[in-house]
């Protein structure tokens, strides 16, 4: 039999792309397409070793070893459950093209087709294998459409069983994963997200395909950010990830999608800027005037570098002297028990951590002391360090304060740079001035709680909090030429109780001060 060319093959697909995409099939089409694909797969065995000249005893050979590789292919790909082995086969696209379906890639249907048609490839092979070892193995006639509808009526039907509802997805997710309430929470939003733009376009959950999720992506992008759009998608697909594996559904439509291009992980820096020298002071000089968590949290998050939801989840444990060196340590709610501090059942506030590698220590600065710190520290009646930051819906101090001292900025101190994020940019200024002063980037990282990369950073264990101050005194200790430009740009007098003159600088008053002294010279 004739076999189509394909130039022929792709008129016939441009056709098709105007006629509506199916994401299901009926099992008498679904073995209706089978039993023609096997057929077409037969008969151009039988074509190639019966045309009018033999094989040569190289070709045979070559067919030989083609046979084998197509047989370990197909093998690997039923067994792994992988319908790409014959996605884009020639047999298997004339034969749904012959039939005049669109299917729509990726959907349910897609999948159901091209794993059975990888089945049937496989049972082929076995007829072929006989063939090349001498064998006639006669190719069957094409079926008729009497022969599939009396083979349709034969079989028993098989009870549709309903699929879970999304909720019930995310319950059982729950149940197995044991995710944070928050992480819960955001996931389930997201979700919903997802299952409204289905409902729009009459898609359930199950039956989603990568055209759907495709869809919803660029949609979503006309006004959300590609890094929360990429956020919504990797809830997405981890939930839709859970369900396939736990045979929930029977496909996830995001597997293979591309993340926005701008959300790619090292493609391009962060669009949230520093504080500038300016912001930033104004900032420090105003929280002087606040009381608890709206007075310190700016200065530690200015001079350590560290999220604002660490600061806020202080407890006066958490800050430690060691041989005369002051330092913080960034912890868990966990990581207490045995120490014989004190526990309480009744207590709703929670200590979370970004990831692992955010526990650390980080040196508490000369400046921070000199401010009253350690004087605050020790007035604290209080097991945790800033009582007075409300806990959220989720037990966390940071999810309020954040929002509390963003306001502050923005509307008190009018700081309005869309660019800056008010409970941020100090981080990302800090971890500028590390740059600029020579840090090693492990050491920065560290500094910061960032993740690694390297594989090495798995074993062993921290750095020593001495480790950490020798860098730290790395940065210059005195800029005498700009003293007093220093302590006018720092707006605060501090008179040496001895002598009654300004306090010498045995460290810069802070680095982002000391930048700007720098880049003024």
């Amino acid at each position: 039999m004739a076999r189509r060319t394909r130039s022929s093959a792709w008129r016939s697909a441009v056709c098709l792309s105007a006629q509506p995409k199916l994401s299901d099939l009926d099992d008498t089409v679904l073995q209706g397409l089978v039993a023609t694909f096997r057929h077409r797969k037969l008969a151009a065995d039988e074509a190639r070793r019966r045309g009018a000249d033999p094989l040569s005893r190289e070709g045979f050979e070559a067919l030989g070893r083609e046979i084998a590789s197509r047989e370990a292919e197909l093998r690997d790909a039923n067994a792994r459950g992988d319908c790409t082995a014959t996605h884009f086969d020639f047999d298997a696209m004339m034969t749904v093209l012959d039939a005049g379906l669109n299917i729509a890639f990726g959907s349910l249907g897609d999948r159901r087709l091209h794993l059975a048609f990888v089945e049937a490839e496989l049972d082929v092979m076995t007829i072929v294998k006989d063939r090349h070892s001498g064998n006639t193995r006669p190719t069957p006639s094409p079926p008729t459409k009497e022969d599939l509808r009396m083979d349709a009526v034969s079989r028993p039907k098989q009870e549709r069983i309903e699929a879970p509802s999304p909720e019930q997805i995310l319950e059982g997710w729950k149940t197995d994963q044991a995710p944070t309430e928050k992480t819960f929470y955001t996931f389930s939003s997201k979700v919903r997200r997802w299952t409204a733009f289905l409902a729009e376009r009459g898609v359930t959950f199950e039956s989603a395909c990568l055209s759907d999720a495709s869809d919803w992506k660029i949609a979503s992008l006309v006004d959300r950010s590609a890094k929360s759009v990429s956020n919504d998608l990797y809830a997405v697909k981890a939930i839709y990830g859970w369900a396939v594996a736990n045979g929930k559904c029977p496909v996830n439509p995001f597997t293979g999608l591309k993340q926005p291009k701008a959300a790619v992980k090292g493609q391009r820096r962060s669009t949230k800027r520093d504080f500038t020298d300016a912001e930033a002071v104004c900032i420090l000089k105003a929280a002087r005037d606040r009381t608890g968590y709206r007075r310190w949290v700016p200065w530690i998050a200015c001079f350590t570098g560290a999220r604002i939801s660490e600061i806020c989840q202080l407890e006066r444990a958490d800050i430690i002297t060691s041989k005369g060196m002051h330092y913080f340590r960034m912890t868990t709610e966990y990581d207490h028990e045995g120490e014989g501090t004190e526990t309480s059942d009744m207590k709703k506030t929670k200590k979370n951590l970004k990831n692992h590698s955010s526990k650390r220590i980080i040196p508490v600065h000369s400046r921070l002391i000199r401010e009253g710190f350690l004087d605050f520290i020790s007035r604290s009646n209080s097991r945790d360090l800033f009582s007075d930051a409300t806990p959220d819906r989720f037990g966390n101090r940071g999810g309020n304060a954040t929002k509390v001292i963003s306001r502050w900025v923005r509307e008190k101190l009018e700081i309005k740079d869309s660019r800056i994020s008010p409970s941020h940019s100090f981080r990302h200024r800090f971890s500028t001035l590390c740059k600029n002063f020579g840090v090693p980037p492990e050491i920065r990282d560290r500094l910061m709680g960032h993740s690694s990369c390297d594989a090495s950073e798995l074993y062993g264990e921290d750095y020593s909090i001495q480790r950490y101050v020798r860098r730290w005194r790395r940065f210059p200790h005195r800029l005498d030429s700009h003293k007093s430009l220093v302590w006018e740009w720092v707006g605060r007098q501090d008179s040496h109780p001895a002598q009654g003159r300004p306090r010498p600088l045995s460290k810069p008053l802070f680095l982002h001060a000391l930048h700007f002294v720098r880049t003024c010279s």
